[in-house]
């Protein structure tokens, strides 16, 4: 009988138990298990922890200057914003699966309650307020260069949407505050108080919750990874196809202004293919997590080795965004220069400054800028516009 088991049979009474218990005699864990949770809690986690909060609090430096004042950039702030409290929110969790494993046992009731009750919530819901602000970003580009005649914001006021999303996310996830409950228990040997989290299994059996985590699943991450390769694949094509007659209607075409666009183009064709195809790959395994989650299936060694592989990898992908935008948006490293005032690069700043400076919402993508017709008033040479000729977005 494993330990877990003991402790639902000898503690079955929940907040207000005064029985006096035998002590209970835990059998070891087994080695594999407890490796793995030493490599993927214990060091990979932290790692990822580091470097994700390093990355998003770079961002909304970033995001927050005067020349990030665009509609999708208010997105890009609340994605990184619930990306960071969420990886933050991780460290806690991480901790525990290391050192107290699934349920473990406290003797601070508030421990046990924030374990048993708030743990998955708070974590989970910042998780799904990051999908929706990806979601609602995705959609807001594509309207700007699919549809570039729609009126602009798509989506309505933005601040009031990024204010909308948390409430309606946190709602939603309400019922998982009671996944599980805390148990108290009282040694007979020397009378001290122990508090353990089981199953809440009349709950966690009902037909209403069978039906809800399946919703759950399907509203913040099968939909949205959908969506999001779906809105991604066509921005590309678009973009492509626009800049083909860009270059076909420019009224000065020089091979210096070709080889920029070929390179512009290939940087975006990569900064949205990376982010699609990086959110697709690191969050489809959370999908089967969530669904298939059970004490049985915890006691399965890969089964284990599965839940360990997709918190890793849906943390990696809220935790590198700032790296990939370093790494395909010249804008946004220049703008990160800048507001790290690292003298060594003001001179080179200095030079672009005039160009960044000719919007204040241009797109993060590129600052150059090539003369075109006026059949085209509604583009950037980005693709992204918010309205009236003025771009934004990444």
């Amino acid at each position: 009988m494993s330990k877990y088991s003991m402790v639902d049979q000898i503690c079955y009474l929940v907040w207000s138990a005064n029985e006096t218990l035998p002590p209970i005699h835990q059998p070891l864990d087994d080695l594999r298990t407890e490796n793995l949770r030493k490599l993927s809690y214990g060091i990979v986690l932290p790692i990822i922890c580091a470097f994700g909060i390093i990355g998003n609090l770079l961002n909304i430096l970033v995001l927050t200057r005067k020349n990030m004042r665009g509609t999708a950039y208010i997105y890009m702030r609340g994605y990184s914003g619930s990306a960071l409290l969420a990886i933050i929110l991780a460290i806690p969790f991480g901790r525990r699966l290391l050192t107290q494993e699934d349920y473990g046992r406290w003797e601070n009731l508030g421990e046990a309650f924030y374990t048993a009750h708030l743990e998955l919530f708070l974590g989970n819901a910042c998780l799904g307020v990051g999908v929706l602000m990806l979601l609602v970003l995705t959609i807001e580009r594509y309207v700007s260069v699919c549809h570039p005649t729609h009126m602009r914001p798509a989506l309505g006021e933005p601040t009031l949407t990024v204010i909308l999303i948390p409430i309606v996310t946190f709602i939603i996830y309400l019922p998982s505050l009671f996944r599980y409950e805390v148990v108290k228990c009282v040694l007979s040997t020397d009378g001290s108080i122990t508090y353990f989290k089981r199953n809440n299994v009349e709950f966690l059996n009902s037909m209403f919750y069978s039906v809800y985590k399946v919703i759950l699943e399907i509203v913040f991450k099968l939909m949205p990874t959908v969506l999001i390769a779906y809105f991604n694949v066509r921005i590309m094509i678009v973009y492509r196809q626009t800049c083909n007659k860009r270059r076909r209607m420019t009224l000065s075409h020089t091979k210096d202004d070709d080889s920029r666009k070929f390179a512009e183009e290939r940087r975006l064709m990569f900064l949205l293919g990376s982010t699609s195809l990086l959110f697709l790959v690191c969050v489809s395994p959370m999908v089967i997590l969530h669904v298939t989650l059970s004490e049985e299936n915890l006691s399965s060694f890969s089964y284990q080795v599965f839940r360990a592989l997709a918190n890793v990898m849906e943390l990696t992908n809220y935790s590198i965004t700032f790296y990939i935008y370093c790494l395909f948006s010249e804008d946004f490293r220049n703008t990160l220069i800048r507001t790290m005032k690292w003298p060594w690069f003001n001179d080179k700043t200095s030079i672009k400054r005039t160009d960044f400076r000719l919007t204040t919402t241009q797109p993060i993508i590129t600052q150059h800028k090539i003369p075109i017709t006026q059949q085209f008033p509604q583009h950037s040479t980005s693709g992204f516009v918010t309205g009236n000729g003025r771009s934004s977005s990444i």
